[in-house]
């Protein structure tokens, strides 16, 4: 995988800010293409739509347009300053869907985690990662340490998920300090490390200078037990798969997925 085009969803808060700016770091150092997206839908009236008027939609279309306008604005703001070379795509729609369809001209797409404003001003990064064939980088609102140039841990699983994920992070594993391929077991121990020495010597192909350990898990969950493993190494970056199931009409995380989602202090890099 190359880095060559990169997608942010911009949301013109101070998170959403910052999210961006990481955006543009990683667009600068893979000399990247960067695509600045953006949608607003209005929420469906308290009463019958019918009782409404056409005339009080229209304001509802119209502050949804404001608020994109502000996103763009944002955005060029940013890029400009980093002489980031970028487009722009956004409009009166629905959040999840507008980056659905752009992530087709993208290498990776950059995403925050669910918001209250989900599903009508952001995306929900779950409904994004079920539904596109590109890796998704979540960047948190509070960002303890920059993706690039720190420690990365993929946590891996023996899952065509966990495949695409390692294989997607190649270009930012290459950037990072080192690399701790793990995996989390009931009880750890040498016998079991056949499938992350497999992994440590692919990157180690490609050349990514990666350790390989099987960890027991202990009295922690499995997302517990990774997290604190990055904490350790001070790591910038978490590898993983992204797991899920459908169910009706909804998209359901797994367990180790949905609190990664909403505890790491750190940018994860998923692939489904």
């Amino acid at each position: 995988m190359t880095c060559s085009s990169l997608l942010v969803y911009v949301d013109p808060s101070p998170a959403g800010i910052a999210r961006l700016e990481t955006a543009c770091d990683l667009a600068k150092a893979f000399d990247a293409h960067l695509i600045g997206v953006s949608a607003s839908m209005p929420p469906p009236p308290m009463v019958d739509p019918l009782a409404v008027g056409a005339e009080m939609l229209a304001a509802y279309r119209e502050v949804a347009a404001e608020e994109v306008r502000h996103a763009r604005e944002t955005f060029e703001t940013a890029v400009q300053a980093r002489s980031v070379r970028s487009e722009w795509r956004g409009g009166v729609d629905w959040p999840a869907d507008l980056v659905t369809r752009a992530a087709r001209a993208a290498d990776l797409v950059i995403l925050g985690p669910r918001t209250t404003a989900a599903p009508y001003r952001s995306p929900d990064p779950a409904s994004v990662l079920q539904a596109i064939g590109r890796p998704v980088l979540l960047v948190p609102d509070t960002l303890a340490r920059p993706p690039l140039d720190n420690p990365a841990v993929v946590g891996w699983k023996d899952t065509r998920e966990s495949q695409r994920a390692v294989a997607a992070s190649l270009p930012l594993l290459r950037r990072a300090k080192a690399v701790s391929v793990i995996e989390v077991a009931a009880a750890g121990g040498q016998e079991d490390d056949a499938g992350v020495a497999d992994v440590r010597d692919f990157l180690g192909r490609h050349g990514v200078d990666a350790t390989a350990q099987v960890l027991a898990r202990g009295e922690q969950t499995t997302s517990s037990r990774i997290l604190s493993h990055a904490e350790s190494l001070e790591a910038g970056l978490i590898v993983i798969g992204g797991y899920g199931r459908p169910r009706l009409q909804q998209w359901i995380l797994g367990g180790v997925t949905r609190t990664m989602l909403q505890h790491s202090p750190v940018c994860i890099l998923l692939a489904h």
